[in-house]
């Protein structure tokens, strides 16, 4: 899934900061929301490592989504969301599902981790501003639009890093991660509008995306499986499987609860650069100095997004 999706949808939230009655812990707030924070940096890290493997990107789609719908099939059984129509599964199912999968995967066969973490996480309240804007009639304030300029300014920089626009060809990768945001900011408005709970979410997404992929994956899509390590097939599954899709969802869940929304956000702006750090000792990806600027100025324009709202 998305590394900052939730924390930019909290910031719709009517109840955001507000005292709950069940009793709460700020120690498990903070420590479930460092989690999550680690857990989505190390979803761009991991992706990459699969870019770089012998395994193609439908492969990783095909070992997150069938291991995924496997695990969470009972919750299909138990919370499936009948009230919706066909469309509406659709829509919510590619939101983060297969369409935003092979965006994301495909991305980085072109372009680093420190792009990933830039244009995905910040390309995603930029795309969310302009489709709530469409389609709900959401009128964003002074203060989203200048995130939103700075947001730019953060993700021209690192787009313009070391060699013109960004050396090679990693201007296709940048391309790519913000194909895959914008996927996720159609997502976003539907699950508010549509009134989706988690169980709901958790029932449909990966069974969806499971029962509908796997099936032309196998016939249809090239596969490297019989090339790829027991390392890289496994890494895939388990992490792309149980992280995003389950255990995100999960600690989410306590950090709001127990932290707040804000302060959860906060933490979970650092994503970029939580995930630039960890791939310069896991892949050598170094990033330029220009790029550390976009980040800071991407995390800075998140921040002043959530607050805006």
């Amino acid at each position: 899934m998305a590394f900052l999706i939730f924390s930019f949808k909290i910031s719709t939230m009517k109840t955001e900061d507000t005292p709950l009655k069940d009793p709460v812990s700020p120690g498990l707030g903070i420590l479930s929301a460092l989690f999550i924070a680690a857990l989505w940096s190390g979803f761009i890290v991991v992706s990459r490592m699969g870019a770089q493997s012998p395994l193609t990107v439908y492969d990783m789609a095909a070992l997150r989504f069938g291991f995924a719908g496997l695990i969470l099939l009972p919750a299909t059984y138990l919370w499936w969301p009948f009230r919706l129509n066909i469309w509406q599964i659709l829509i919510l199912a590619a939101g983060t599902g297969v369409p935003y999968a092979l965006f994301a995967y495909a991305g980085f066969l072109f372009a680093p981790v420190s792009h990933g973490g830039v244009f995905i996480n910040g390309a995603l309240p930029v795309f969310t501003t302009i489709v709530s804007l469409v389609w709900l009639k959401a009128y964003p304030n002074k203060r989203t639009w200048f995130a939103i300029f700075v947001i730019l300014i953060g993700c021209g920089l690192t787009a313009f890093a070391k060699d013109g626009l960004g050396g090679s060809d990693s201007w296709i990768g940048d391309l790519l991660f913000m194909a895959a945001a914008l996927v996720m900011a159609v997502y976003m408005p539907a699950t508010k509008i549509w009134k989706l709970t988690l169980k709901e979410l958790l029932s449909l997404v990966p069974f969806v995306n499971a029962i509908l992929f796997l099936p032309i994956w196998y016939f249809f899509l090239p596969s490297n499986m019989g090339e790829a390590s027991t390392f890289d097939i496994l890494l895939q599954m388990l992490y792309q499987g149980l992280g995003p899709s389950l255990l995100g969802l999960v600690f989410f869940f306590l950090a709001i609860k127990h932290l707040g929304a804000t302060p959860t956000a906060a933490i979970l702006a650092l994503v970029p650069s939580i995930a630039a750090l960890m791939g310069i000792p896991l892949l050598g990806d170094i990033p330029h100095i220009s790029e550390w600027v976009g980040m800071g100025l991407v995390t800075t324009g998140i921040w002043i997004t959530l607050r805006a709202k």
